[in-house]
C-alpha cells in the first residue's frame, strides 16, 4: 500500500489496516497506563472493541467511501478509544484524555510516517503492514521501557493542571486531522505532507515545554510533601514527648503523696483500723495503675509511641493484642521507626473508631534472620481501593494519606519492603526491614 495505490476501494484491506493500526494504538496507550481490571477482563473488552471498529468501518466505506472514513474516524474509532481506556484507567479524567489523546495523535503521526515510508522503498501491502508494525512495536517497547515507570511516577504525584494540558493533544489531534482531510485527502495533494511535518515540529516544541512544566510542578509538589511529613513528623514526636512529660509530672505528684498515705495508713494500723488501711492501700494501687507506662519493648522511643496510641485505642473501647519486639538498636534508628510506627498506629486508631463493636488492632513482629517483620492489622469493614502500586487510596481525597506517605518515605529511606491488603474484615500493613545496611 502505497500513495499511489492507498484510495483504492478494497474494503477487506481497509478494514484489516485500521483493525491493526487500533490495535497497535491501543498498545501504546496500554504501556502508559495501570488498568484497574485483570488483564483477562481488559483484552475481553479490547476484542470487543475490535469487532466494533471492524464493522464500522466496513459500513462507512461501502456506504459513503473511504474518504468519507477518513473525515469521521476521530468520531468513530478515536473517542470510544479514549472512552474505553478511560473506563479502564485509575487516573482522573483530565490525566486520562492528555495521555491517550497523545497516544492518538502519535499514531495518526506513525501512520502517515509507515506509508511514506512504505512508498520510498515501493513497497507492497504486506511491507507496509510489516513496517506498520515494526514502528509502532518500536514505539511501544520505548514508552513501555523508559517511559512507563517515570510517567505513572509523575501522574501520580502531580495532581493538578491536567486539565489545560489535555486540550493541547485534543488541539493537535484535530489540526492534523484537519490538515490531512480538509478540503481533500492529504494523498492527493502531497504538497500537505509539509504541512504536516511543521505541525509535527511544532509538537515537539510544544511537548518539550509541557514535560518541563511537569517537571516544575512535580519538584514542586515532592517538596510540598516532605515539608508535610516533616511537619507531621514533628507533631507526632511533640505529642509523645508531652505524654511522657505528663506521665513524669504525674509520677512525681504521687511519689510525694505517697509519704502521706505512708502515715496514713500506719496510722490506721497503729489503731487497729485494718480495713481502713486496705482500703487506702487500694486506692493507691488504682491510682498507680492509672499513670503507669506500660512497657512492651526496651526501646524508650517505641515504647513511648506504643503506650500512647495503644492506651488511646483502649480508652476507644477497641482490644489491642501486641507480640511486639524492638529492632535490635545497634543496627536501627529508633526514632526514624518511632515516626513511622505512630503514623501507622494512627491510622489504625482512625479506621477502628467509626468501625462497629467488636473493634481490634493487632500488632506483632519478630526477628527472621537479618530481617526485621512488622505486622499491623486493624478492623476494616470497608472495602479500600488500592491503586496500581498496591497503595491504598486514600478515601477522604488526594490531600489525605500523609501518614501512608511518610510510612513509605520511611521505607525508601531504610530500603524496606511495604505491603498493604485487606481480607477477612480487617487492613493490615507488613513491614519487613533489612538489618544488614551499611
Amino acid at each position: 500500500m502505497t500513495l499511489g495505490n492507498f484510495c483504492d476501494n478494497n474494503i477487506i484491506i481497509h478494514i484489516m489496516r485500521v483493525i491493526l493500526i487500533t490495535t497497535l494504538t491501543l498498545g501504546m496507550m496500554s504501556s502508559l497506563t495501570a488498568f484497574k481490571y485483570h488483564t483477562r477482563k481488559v483484552l475481553c473488552l479490547f476484542g470487543i472493541y475490535l469487532v466494533w471498529i471492524g464493522v464500522i468501518t466496513g459500513l462507512i466505506i461501502y456506504f459513503a467511501g473511504f474518504f468519507m472514513f477518513t473525515r469521521c474516524m476521530f468520531l468513530t474509532i478515536s473517542v470510544p478509544a479514549i472512552a474505553l481506556a478511560y473506563a479502564m484507567d485509575c487516573n482522573s479524567p483530565a490525566l486520562s484524555v492528555f495521555n491517550y489523546a497523545t497516544q492518538v495523535m502519535f499514531s495518526y503521526i506513525l501512520t502517515m510516517a509507515a506509508l511514506l515510508i512504505n512508498t520510498a522503498v515501493h513497497g507492497k501491502i504486506v511491507s507496509y503492514f510489516l513496517i506498520l508494525i515494526a514502528t509502532y512495536g518500536f514505539v511501544i517497547l520505548l514508552e513501555y521501557r523508559y517511559l512507563r515507570r517515570p510517567f505513572l511516577e509523575l501522574t501520580k504525584a502531580v495532581q493538578i493542571g491536567w486539565g489545560p494540558l489535555s486540550l493541547i493533544p485534543v488541539f493537535f489531534s484535530a489540526l492534523l486531522l484537519f490538515v490531512a482531510n480538509y478540503p481533500i485527502y492529504y494523498i492527493k495533494e502531497p504538497v500537505r505532507i509539509l504541512y504536516l511535518l511543521g505541525i509535527l515540529l511544532l509538537i515537539l516544541v510544544v511537548y518539550i515545554f509541557v514535560y518541563q512544566s511537569i517537571l516544575r510542578q512535580y519538584q514542586f509538589q515532592m517538596i510540598s510533601h516532605q515539608r508535610d511529613i516533616l511537619t507531621l513528623q514533628i507533631s507526632t514526636m511533640e505529642t509523645q514527648v508531652r505524654n511522657m512529660h505528663a506521665t513524669e509530672e504525674k509520677m512525681r505528684i504521687l511519689r510525694h503523696d505517697i509519704r502521706h498515705f505512708s502515715n496514713i495508713i500506719n496510722t490506721c494500723l497503729q489503731n487497729g483500723s485494718v480495713e481502713e488501711a486496705r482500703q487506702l492501700l487500694s486506692e493507691l494501687e488504682t491510682t498507680v495503675g492509672k499513670i503507669q507506662v506500660k512497657t512492651y519493648c526496651k526501646d524508650y522511643i517505641i515504647n513511648a509511641v506504643l503506650a500512647f496510641y495503644l492506651e488511646l485505642a483502649e480508652n476507644e473501647g477497641i482490644q489491642v493484642q501486641t507480640a511486639f519486639l524492638s529492632p535490635p538498636i545497634d543496627k536501627f534508628r529508633s526514632p526514624s521507626f518511632s515516626v513511622a510506627l505512630a503514623n501507622a498506629l494512627e491510622n489504625a486508631l482512625n479506621a477502628c473508631k467509626n468501625e462497629p463493636e467488636p473493634r481490634f488492632i493487632k500488632l506483632k513482629s519478630r526477628m527472621l534472620g537479618e530481617q526485621y517483620l512488622m505486622e499491623l492489622s486493624n478492623t476494616c469493614s470497608k472495602t479500600i481501593q488500592f491503586n496500581k502500586d498496591g497503595l491504598p487510596i486514600s478515601q477522604r481525597g488526594k490531600n489525605h494519606g500523609i501518614g501512608t506517605r511518610s510510612i513509605l518515605s520511611f521505607a525508601r529511606q531504610t530500603n524496606a519492603m511495604v505491603n498493604f491488603h485487606q481480607e477477612n474484615g480487617f487492613f493490615t500493613l507488613q513491614i519487613i526491614l533489612p538489618l544488614n545496611l551499611p
